[in-house]
């Protein structure tokens, strides 16, 4: 076998400057440009080649019909506030959407499109555990045919990918959830049989008598093997990040429905494809492909993906196709570009160049030259990459203006395809040039920077809180300093004095943005700066896990987490609530109310004489990570809107004080305040105005704290939300809240500069001298203008909340009042099995809306005050049932 290393270097004569990327310091917002290009909330500029074609939802898939005319996109759903449709045809001659195809079921699957032979049917997997046949007319629309049930009695299949034998009589579909692929006898429509493969299999391609299936769990774990669960499966993974540290592919033999062997591949081998007698699979989390010759059923090449000198992993390679000129097409979904090889006489790939596309591309197909005569329309086409980009180039886009405010959420999901004609050499050289210059390739790349403090900066301390989903507008759209909307402010300064004054005093970042969509991203962004595409591709069901706190082996990048990059150079960490998904107490322990925790937080702090309903301790976090669970305070606890943040706080100023005490404070702390999160106005739990206050109260405490200290002189905090998905934002649904306070940090500044999450993960490892961990933080700026080398030791001392924290949302009301507080009471229940974004997002950015108002105001982009059963739910139909 050989390995080679491919490697993307360009000369400076083919760099071209670019207003959007090429700044360390930009001050552009998210969104459309004047040059025509996009910025991201991931650092990133798009400039997308060829023809874009948009539509609602996120494309995961794309087949071409046999005429070339037409071309099927497989879309996974969710978003708001328009509805998503499984299917998309494209007509591939004008650039434009032919039809949005519904039948009538739910979601498109996170793989699975393909047509028959002679183009008269289409297959694809839906997200319910079906299979729908569709019939083709000639002008390339879709009308039912039938759909087949997978077998669900054992649970969900989460069905995927697709393949027919040679014949077409039978159909193969990847059940990612069964381990397993089903087989179905086209000529009956029924579900006939079930073949074992390894863990979560992915992607299938048949070529002649055998198929080819992606296992993203790889194999099953040997003894004495440390393994990490995936929707149940035991994943073998390292024993400190548990990341999944095998991929395979199984060889099935189709005259015996049995595997015959399995292959050892890349880490999450996603795509497939067969071509020149040859099986190629891209490896996601590895940056490679793997070249298997179906003769030996064994790998002899792997190509290593790099795109520029020295790039650590972050390329995610997800897409395979191959053109009629030899070129293997690779879609990179995290650089956001087509790699194209020349597929060399000698079995070799020879790169040859990028193609932009939209954001994070996540499948590529070919559509072959046609004559003037082919095309019907007078003209030729010449050969075209067809490529689905899931995030497209609106985002965070604007909630239809019927109404007075309007804004803009994370959920407005926009996708496209791009029709791009296959380059010549010209045409590469520019592309290329382009797509470095929109992923920054193209700046020297230096890592520990001393920002501004020289070789030996003071800082040996951070505490990094992330905490829940609010938008800046939502905050501080109040602040005139600062770029904001007052008719979007919910939480205003009465709600967070301290957040007010910590921008006041400290930095206000107004262009700051969240990289993620909601916490299942979210806390990858701020934990890893990535989010592997085995999550960007299980939008917005979910099926295997919501790993919103961890959880699931395969959402773990194999670069690490920021406090594993910690350990690794020897410093010290101690978790706080942060990346741990449950929290346990003994058997028949009754878990308490919000009343019963705050109660408890009170006697902490000397306020209230009496008995703690529970003793610290009692219930206790659990982390599936090694790292997080070697390295935690087990009584802090966990995401739960059912315990207030003042209690959160409590038990991390004990641990605090004996830090100060025995002189020991580690290098890195992360936890969790998460109450401005919200219930959502359900009854029993705080309003959302208290819960938010509660919030605020916790990070004026905290920052208090520590000023106070003999570590503030030593110390950095940073400050940031998971995902801004519950609100909505004037500029960018993306926009968020960001904070670092130090008596390094600027005093009274406000800050226009470009900010991500990613921005923020590079400026702490740079604090602590940490390298990056992946191609994303690597190729970030440091946030280096908020910082000083003249120091303020003034410490910072809370403002007391402006209004009371144990208002609870009550009982009553009107028709349409009861009505909400029986939908919202449904996802957040008292106990310690509460999860973050079971309500459907839209749904809770209503709720919460509604109750700041008391239900006074309609929701920014409306006209009136809805119930929950006329909004469209960004998660599947059936699986709320709205009164």
């Amino acid at each position: 076998m050989r390995l080679r290393t491919t490697a993307f270097y360009l000369s400076t004569a083919l760099l071209i400057p670019l207003s959007a990327a090429a700044q360390e310091h930009p001050t552009y917002q998210v969104g459309p440009q004047a040059d025509g290009s996009f910025v991201t909330p991931t650092n990133q500029v798009v400039t997308p080649a060829g023809t874009q074609v948009n539509f609602n939802g996120r494309p995961v898939a794309v087949a071409v019909r046999p005429d070339q005319k037409t071309a099927a996109v497989l879309v996974t759903g969710g978003g708001y506030p328009l509805p998503t449709l499984p299917i998309v045809i494209v007509d591939l001659t004008t650039g434009t959407v032919k039809q949005q195809f519904n039948p009538g079921e739910t979601n498109g699957a996170y793989d699975g499109v393909l047509y028959s032979k002679d183009g008269t049917q289409l297959y694809f997997s839906q997200d319910n555990g079906r299979v729908v046949v569709a019939n083709v007319a000639p002008d390339g629309t879709l009308s039912v045919n039938t759909t087949i049930p997978l077998p669900t009695t054992s649970g969900a299949v989460n069905n995927g990918g697709l393949a027919l034998s040679a014949d077409g009589k039978t159909l193969y579909v990847v059940l990612n959830m069964r381990n397993s692929v089903g087989v179905i006898n086209l000529t009956s429509n029924q579900y006939v049989g079930t073949i074992p493969v390894q863990n979560a299999p992915k992607s299938i391609v048949v070529m002649g008598q055998h198929a080819y299936v992606t296992n993203q769990g790889g194999r099953p774990a040997n003894p004495g093997e440390y393994t990490d669960l995936s929707a149940g499966t035991p994943i073998v993974a390292d024993p400190e990040s548990a990341y999944s540290t095998t991929g395979t592919v199984s060889v099935i033999d189709l005259r015996t429905n049995a595997v015959m062997k399995n292959i050892a591949v890349g880490l999450q081998p996603t795509a497939i494809l067969a071509a020149h007698s040859l099986v190629f699979v891209a490896n996601s989390n590895s940056d490679s492909i793997s070249v298997i010759d179906p003769s030996k059923n064994e790998v002899t090449e792997t190509l290593q993906i790099q795109t520029f000198p020295g790039a650590p992993l972050g390329s995610s390679p997800n897409g395979l196709a191959l053109t009629s000129r030899n070129e293997l097409a690779v879609s990179l979904g995290a650089n956001n570009a087509i790699a194209l090889y020349r597929w060399s006489q000698d079995r070799d790939l020879v790169f040859e160049g990028f193609v932009p596309t939209a954001w994070y591309p996540s499948y590529v197909a070919v559509a072959d030259a046609q004559t003037a005569e082919q095309s019907g329309t007078g003209s030729s086409l010449p050969e075209r990459l067809i490529v689905a980009n899931t995030k497209g180039t609106a985002v965070g886009s604007a909630i239809p203006n019927t109404g007075n405010p309007s804004g803009k959420n994370t959920h407005s999901f926009v996708g496209s395809v791009s029709i791009v004609p296959l380059p010549n050499a010209s045409g590469f050289a520019t592309y290329h040039a382009q797509v470095a210059a929109n992923n920054g390739w193209n700046r020297p790349v230096e890592t520990n920077r001393p920002l501004v403090f020289g070789e030996h900066h003071p800082i040996k301390h951070v505490i990094y809180v992330i905490k829940e989903n609010r938008t800046y507008d939502q905050v501080l759209g109040d602040v005139p300093l600062g770029n904001g909307d007052p008719s979007l402010v919910q939480f205003g300064a009465q709600v967070s004095p301290n957040h007010h004054a910590l921008a006041d005093q400290y930095v206000l970042f107004d262009n700051f943005y969240d990289s993620g969509v909601l916490s299942a991203d979210g806390h990858q962004w701020a934990d890893q700066a990535i989010a592997p595409d085995y999550i960007e591709k299980q939008f917005t069901d979910f099926n295997r896990s919501y790993p919103y706190n961890g959880g699931d082996s395969l959402v773990y990048a194999p670069t690490g987490f920021l406090w594993t990059d910690a350990l690794a150079h020897g410093l010290t960490v101690r978790m706080y609530g942060e990346y741990a998904p449950s929290f346990v107490g003994p058997a028949g322990q009754p878990f308490g109310t919000w009343t019963d925790w705050y109660n408890d937080s009170l006697i902490l702090e000397g306020k209230k004489i009496g008995s703690l309903h529970v003793p610290v301790g009692t219930f206790h976090a659990v982390a599936d990570v090694p790292s997080v669970a070697q390295n935690i305070n087990p009584a802090f606890p966990i995401f739960n809107t059912g315990i207030p943040d003042q209690y959160r706080l409590d038990v991390f100023l004990a641990d605090f004080q004996q830090y100060v005490t025995n002189k020991n404070l580690p290098n890195l702390m992360v936890m969790t305040l998460c109450t401005d999160h919200t219930s959502g106005g359900s009854v029993g739990d705080p309003t959302p105005a208290s819960q938010v206050a509660d919030n605020d109260l916790a990070v004026g405490r905290l920052v208090d704290a520590v000023s106070h200290s003999p570590y503030w002189s030593e110390t950095a905090l940073f400050f940031v939300e998971d995902d801004p998905q519950a609100g909505v934002d004037h500029v960018d649904g993306h926009r968020s809240l960001a904070y670092i306070v130090s008596p390094y940090i600027r005093r009274g500044q406000v800050n226009h500069t470009y900010y991500t999450q990613i921005n923020m993960v590079r400026t702490i490892e740079e604090l602590l001298g940490l390298p990056p961990m992946n191609q994303h933080d690597q190729l970030a700026a440091p946030m280096s203008d908020a910082f000083t080398d003249r120091p303020d030791q003034t410490p910072y001392s809370f403002i007391p909340n402006q209004i009371p924290l144990d208002t609870l949302n009550a009982a009553g009301g009107n028709k349409l009042q009861k009505a909400w507080q029986k939908e919202v009471a449904r996802y957040f229940p008292q106990g310690p099995d509460q999860k973050p974004d079971i309500a459907d997002a839209n749904l809770l950015d209503h709720a919460i809306w509604y109750a700041n108002t008391n239900f006074s105001k309609p929701f920014p982009g409306e006209k009136r005050i809805l119930y929950p059963r006329e909004l469209h739910l960004t998660a599947a139909p059936g699986r709320l049932d709205l009164d």
